[in-house]
C-alpha cells in the first residue's frame, strides 16, 4: 500500500513539474490569460486543429472580441473560425464550422452575425457570382 501511494506521489510531482514547465512556456509566448488557454482547448478539440495553431488562434479571437466588445455567441464563434482559418471561407464552410464548434448553427443567422461584423470592420466580405467570402479583417 505505501509503495502504490510512494508511486502515485511520484507521478504526482512529475505531472506538477510538467504543468509547470507549460505554463512557463505559455507565459514565455505571451498567453498570460486563462481564457486564451481556454479557447485555444476549444478550438484544438472543435475544430480538431494543432495545438500551436490552435493558441495562435486563440490569441487573435480574444484580441479581436476585446477590440470589437463582441458579446453574442454566434460573433464569438465566427471569429474564433476565423481566426483559426487559412485565408478565406466561403459563407457556407463558415457556417459548418460555427455548427461544428457550437453545435448548432443556421446559414441564415451567421450571415446575418457576419453583415453585422462586417459593418463594424471586424471581417471583409466579397461576393463572386452566388458565393460570399468571409475572412478576417486584416488590421484586426
Amino acid at each position: 500500500m505505501s509503495e502504490d501511494l510512494s508511486r502515485i506521489e511520484g507521478l504526482l510531482k512529475e505531472v506538477i513539474k510538467r504543468l509547470e514547465r507549460l505554463e512557463a512556456l505559455l507565459t514565455a509566448l505571451g498567453f498570460q490569460e486563462a481564457e486564451e488557454v481556454r479557447l485555444a482547448g476549444e478550438l484544438s478539440l472543435g475544430l480538431s486543429l494543432p495545438v500551436v495553431k490552435a493558441l495562435n488562434a486563440a490569441l487573435r479571437t480574444v484580441r479581436v472580441a476585446s477590440k470589437y466588445k463582441l458579446v453574442d455567441e454566434v460573433s464569438k464563434a465566427i471569429v474564433k473560425v476565423l481566426a483559426s482559418s487559412e485565408g478565406v471561407l466561403t459563407l457556407s464552410e463558415l457556417t459548418r464550422r460555427v455548427r461544428r464548434l457550437r453545435g448548432r448553427a443556421s446559414r441564415r443567422t451567421v450571415a446575418k452575425r457576419v453583415r453585422i461584423l462586417s459593418e463594424k470592420g471586424v471581417v471583409k466580405v466579397e461576393r463572386k457570382g452566388t458565393r460570399v467570402y468571409v475572412k478576417l479583417a486584416g488590421d484586426v
